[in-house]
């Protein structure tokens, strides 16, 4: 294995010819060399992975959505658990429970242990299986030696060593996709007879288990796909194969069971499905409302470099490429990987609701025309182009330093301006951040002059090296210190240790849970209106404007009760409450209860310093929020405005929506 074959592969022949497809067959077993290869590459993306299984960097929200939902159902231990699942004790309809099973089988063969590091190791397997079936299919695409240059680059592109580490659902559901296409199209055009069937059947399956792990993505992000190809190249035979009706079977049988039960267990899922899926992607969800404007059409431009990096200044020339396939690389496999990405691209810019993770499943396809074209750009018999080489050293060997440097100066201004969250001291930071754009610098400016030197499979390989390591090294040494979520961890040990049992069970939460909050104290506390509830109350149709007048006018109920009331915000929503409130009280008339902060975080940015407050005084000196001036300014401006009103306003008729709250959907939304 001194580097990637040169030489094409010639298929056996008893090897089934595929339809007219204008590519050569393929054997179908790995030859010994592509068998080294591939051991390799898996090697090398379990042991990323698993690099970060023990990592002390903190969980985004959309990981802890996925760590608290499975302790709270492997802790629950009965049938109903593991079929509804809970997160802080609701009912949590967003999501289907692929990802929550997957942790707690993870945390019963790790003995009942259900951590962060539980979370993580799910995630690693699905990158080999996503770097696995970018291997396969770029085999079939393009043979071997592009197999293996999209193998590397998939396993060392940025978004699959950044999600490779965390606990989220999404690198999941693309793994499962990604077979599934694979499957799909390699059936169509490099299989016949029962082999064909088979594939098919593999690729209708692992639809299926996407969908159990997240639905309905695979409604999309594998259909739309598929039916594009069918279409636009007048694949209709593909659709006519009895093999199919057996598929839609196995694509059911993951997920419908688990379905058909919560609707008939809990009846507003129906209800919630339709607001999370359908409203998010018109715009009607409130979360997604700001997304609606002109600029957000270019967001997954930036997301699909980024995903890329470090190689993403070949994708211009890997599309230049598959537009006028040749060789290996016929014009319907390049038209495969074009309509894929292509209609993914299309379908996620017209979406409303717009997050870098919704992108993952387009990636794929980019990986593998990345690893064809590097594959040709890294070639030992590609025509000497002296010149054009010493400009790529020069080029890399100036803007690589540059890059760095600007990055360095990126981190200063943050944390000296308190703009993160981080800890440490700055000098700490800034060491992890050069040893590891130090070794990603020297990964690059190598290979420019190594592929310079025409040592085109050692610039590649010391390339990918630098990248991985540099990847291990910020990890380890970097993450930790600028993604610490100090300010939830430290808010979370004060809910679970200086609030007892009772004070605990008198929690609620304005809008929506932080599950950073809720994942590192483990205190289970429900919003002040139950979200299947409040869509209830509004017909199905969720708005913000009615949400904070429900929400803020039980706020207000219970405040002026007797039992103890405690509740969680944001300082957004408490600043939202606090100016809306007493207003509105004052021009009925009402005074605003009196209220006492008994808990404030006490690191990180004022924004993400969460509070607690209620209706009894604690019994421990009250601390006082931070806000910036202005904000602190506009709350005396307020309570100065409530005091007139009631001293010269007429009474207003009291109303049942009295008070306002803060948004429904904050910061940590998955």
């Amino acid at each position: 294995m001194s580097g990637p074959p040169t030489a094409p592969q010639t298929a056996p022949p008893d090897s089934p010819a595929p339809p007219a497809s204008g590519a050569r067959d393929l054997p179908h077993a790995l030859s010994p060399t592509g068998t080294g290869w591939f051991a390799l590459l898996m090697l090398l993306t379990l042991a990323l992975g698993a690099s970060q299984w023990r990592s002390t960097a903190g969980f985004e929200p959309i990981d802890c959505w996925v760590a608290q939902t499975a302790r709270e159902m492997y802790e629950g231990g009965d049938w109903r658990s593991y079929v509804i699942p809970t997160f802080s004790s609701e009912t949590r309809m967003q999501k289907s429970p692929g990802p929550y099973w997957v942790v707690c089988l993870t945390a019963w063969l790790r003995g009942g242990v259900l951590d962060e590091t539980t979370v993580r190791i799910p995630n690693t397997f699905w990158t080999m299986l996503l770097v696995g079936s970018v291997f396969w299919l770029a085999r079939h695409v393009g043979g071997l030696r592009a197999a293996v240059f999209s193998g590397f680059v998939a396993a060392t592109c940025g978004a699959v060593l950044y999600w490779s580490g965390r606990g989220a659902s999404d690198l999941g559901v693309t793994a499962l996709m990604t077979l599934s296409l694979s499957a799909f199209w390699i059936g169509a055009e490099r299989a016949t007879g029962a082999r064909q069937g088979r594939l098919w059947l593999l690729a209708w399956f692992a639809a299926g288990l996407a969908m159990l792990y997240k639905m309905p993505m695979p409604l999309v992000c594998v259909a739309l796909p598929a039916a594009a190809y069918v279409v636009l190249l007048r694949r209709w035979r593909l659709v006519l194969s009895r093999w199919h009706l057996l598929g839609l079977l196995l694509f059911l049988l993951p997920w419908l069971p688990w379905a058909i039960a919560t609707v008939q267990i809990e009846p507003t899922a129906l209800h919630k499905w339709r607001v999370e899926y359908w409203d998010r992607a018109t715009g009607d969800l409130p979360n997604v409302d700001d997304q609606r404007r002109w600029y957000w059409h270019f967001f997954y431009f930036g997301v699909a470099l980024a995903f890329c990096a470090p190689y993403f200044v070949s994708l211009p020339g890997a599309i230049v490429r598959a537009l006028r396939p040749r060789g290996d690389f016929a014009p319907r496999s390049a038209a495969f990987l074009l309509i894929w990405a292509g209609v993914l691209f299309a379908f996620f810019t017209a979406a409303a609701g717009k997050e870098t993770r919704y992108f993952l499943p387009a990636l794929p396809p980019l990986l593998v025309l990345l690893g064809v074209e590097l594959a040709a750009y890294f070639d030992p018999r590609r025509k000497p182009a002296p010149q054009r080489d010493r400009a790529v050293l020069g080029a890399v060997s100036v803007l690589a330093p540059l890059v760095a440097a600007a990055g360095a100066v990126g981190l200063w201004v943050v944390r000296s301006r308190g703009l993160d969250d981080g800890v440490g001291e700055l000098r700490s930071i800034l060491l992890g951040y050069g040893l590891a754009a130090a070794l990603f610098c020297a990964g690059a400016i190598g290979c420019a002059w190594l592929h310079a030197r025409r040592r085109e499979h050692l610039a590649f390989g010391l390339l990918t090296l630098g990248t991985a390591s540099a990847w291990v090294a910020a990890a380890a040494l970097l993450l930790p210190l600028i993604n610490s979520q100090a300010p939830f961890r430290d808010f979370a040990g004060q809910l679970a240790t200086r609030l007892d049992a009772d004070q605990q069970s008198a929690l609620r939460q304005v809008a929506q849970q932080d599950s950073r909050v809720i994942w590192y104290s483990n205190v289970r506390y429900p919003r002040v209106i139950d979200q299947l509830d409040l869509l209830e109350m509004q017909g199905g149709t969720r708005s913000r404007e009615r949400e904070i007048e429900l929400i803020g006018a039980a706020m207000i109920e219970r405040l002026e009760s007797e039992p103890l009331a405690l509740f969680v915000a944001t300082p957004i929503d408490y600043l939202l409450f606090f100016t809306r409130a007493p207003l509105e009280l004052a021009r009925r008339g009402r005074e605003m209860p009196p209220t006492h902060v008994w808990i404030v975080s006490r690191a990180g940015r004022w924004d993400h310093r969460y509070i607690v407050f209620g209706n009894r005084p604690p019994p421990w000196p009250a601390p006082a929020p931070a806000f910036p001036e202005k904000f602190a300014n506009k709350l005396d401006e307020v309570r100065a405005s409530a005091r007139d009103l009631l001293t010269t306003a007429t009474r207003e008729p009291e109303s049942d929506t009295p008070a306002a709250a803060g948004p429904p959907a904050t910061a940590g939304a998955e």
